[in-house]
């Protein structure tokens, strides 16, 4: 048995699917697996993963996303150097084209379930706010990142597809956000919230065991 499937084995570690031509493309981020989950733990990861700064993620027991995940925590970009954190907790799930995005910090709960194309980013391109502004004049590319604030996402969440969900905010636990929402703001718990940006339309009532329209 090679290397690496003896390593694949020591951390429990599965590769979903396992068809030849797609499993080369999922090579690349296991060859530092032991930044990946601690041993005892699941991660399925479909075809074409693409992962950066391992050693500033952490994820939880069965990690499950489809093919085209972006999972990146930058702790340099340019000239310019950071400190990122990622944190997913356990039975985390999401589809194609998850595209994760921390220079700052990110925190996603349990049991959080995502669909297809969606972008969690706690920075932007450039600082567009309090002193040290970027100028209109300086490439894009070359601006440093700015993050106005961590994202963090609470347990039993539910987010549709193309959904965007920009720094500084959070969604609290059992919320529910509609496909092609953009969160800007903070999103209470136990909550349906919908549109760009995403506003709260409907809320749980423990009383009544059913969402009732706000």
């Amino acid at each position: 048995m090679s290397y690496f499937f003896k390593k694949l084995k020591q951390h429990h570690v599965f590769i979903v699917p396992m068809v030849i031509g797609q499993f080369l493309f999922v090579w690349r981020a296991f060859i530092h697996l032991r930044a990946l989950p601690a041993p005892g733990k699941r991660a399925y990861l479909g075809r074409a993963p693409k992962v950066f700064g391992l050693e500033h993620i952490t994820l939880g027991n069965n990690f499950r996303v489809g093919e085209g995940l972006w999972l990146h925590a930058v702790s340099q970009y340019l000239k310019f150097m950071y400190q990122p954190q990622v944190d997913i907790g356990e039975n985390f799930s999401a589809s194609d084209h998850l595209h994760i995005a921390c220079c700052n910090k990110i925190t996603i709960g349990r049991n959080v379930l995502m669909g297809s194309k969606i972008h969690i980013t706690d920075h932007s391109h450039g600082d567009y706010s309090g002193e040290n502004q970027s100028s209109p004049y300086e490439t894009p590319f070359e601006r440093k990142l700015a993050s106005s604030g961590p994202v963090t996402i609470g347990d039993n969440v539910w987010i549709g597809d193309n959904v965007v969900v920009l720094p500084n905010t959070s969604i609290g636990d059992g919320a529910i956000i509609g496909a092609n929402s953009v969160v800007a703001k903070d999103i209470p718990s136990n909550v349906i919230a919908v549109g760009c940006p995403a506003r709260v339309v409907k809320v749980w009532s423990d009383k009544e065991s059913k969402w009732l329209n706000v």
